[in-house]
């Protein structure tokens, strides 16, 4: 019989190695975000598509665009969306992120953690069926993988450790249309804007992702998302001056919570 546990040390080991470059040299990853108009979007785009290529995952035929919903948790007292409100130093966010309804492709158990100005990642592919069983309890099995490595097992190891730890429970889910470019050098480069924020109070993953009662945020404008590695780049920062784009936080989980809670659709 496969025992079920809630965190794997050496699988945690290998995650914690590898997020901070122990052993390598240590790149930096950075996300740069910006509020930005549809006029400014559309020059967005232009520059996108002079120095990038649509993402692999983008529908070429609906504006390199794609659907992501995420799954967010955090604590009874929302500890988490505090700490990106006060602009905490040092902080993550747990989500569940899937890209469609269909039941046998993944979601994706994901950590974000900030450090300062670096982007730190882990995610885990996991079978849909036991997202529900994991984060009601977060107990995890090697079998709830969806792509089984050291990498996604000490992922997933330490979602659940986290989650256990804050006795961190579903509360939300932020739904957008993302337009998303890469570097076609394979440099680390991705710019991505989302459009249509919207938002729904729920404890899981939801089916029928069309029909539910979905509310858009307050802030109508999209949200423009620069990631690179060390640099950024010379394009993006002349991108920046020509469109008079201004750095800015602009945290969806955040709009949203504020978004259900002017309609007082409280937490709890």
């Amino acid at each position: 019989m496969e025992l079920s546990v809630p965190v794997w040390p050496h699988a945690l080991r290998e995650w914690r190695v590898s997020m901070s470059g122990h052993g390598s040299v240590c790149s930096q990853r950075f996300e740069y975000k910006y509020v930005i108009s549809e006029a400014q979007a559309e020059g967005v785009t232009a520059w996108a598509m002079a120095h990038l290529e649509p993402d692999v995952h983008a529908d070429r035929a609906h504006h390199n665009e794609y659907m992501v919903q995420s799954l967010y948790l955090d604590t009874d007292d929302l500890s988490l969306y505090h700490d990106t409100v006060v602009g905490k130093l040092n902080r993550f966010k747990l989500r569940v992120r899937w890209y469609d309804d269909q039941p046998d492709t993944p979601a994706f158990l994901e950590i974000k953690a900030r450090r300062n100005d670096v982007i730190e990642k882990a995610r885990a592919p996991v079978r849909k069926k036991p997202v529900e069983r994991i984060m009601g309890g977060f107990f995890m099995s090697p079998s709830d993988l969806d792509e089984n490595t050291p990498e996604t097992l000490g992922a997933l190891g330490r979602f659940c450790e986290l989650g256990a730890k804050l006795a961190a429970r579903p509360v939300l889910i932020v739904r957008y249309r993302r337009e998303a470019y890469i570097d076609p050098t394979g440099r680390p480069v991705r710019l991505t804007v989302d459009r249509d924020i919207k938002c729904l109070r729920a404890g899981r993953l939801v089916g029928d992702i069309e029909n539910q009662p979905w509310l858009a945020t307050a802030d109508p404008r999209a949200v423009l998302e620069v990631k690179f590695t060390d640099t950024f780049p010379n394009w993006a920062r002349d991108m920046v001056q020509a469109l008079n784009l201004m750095r800015t936080s602009a945290a969806k989980y955040v709009r949203s919570v504020d978004a259900l809670a002017a309609m007082g659709v409280g937490m709890a």
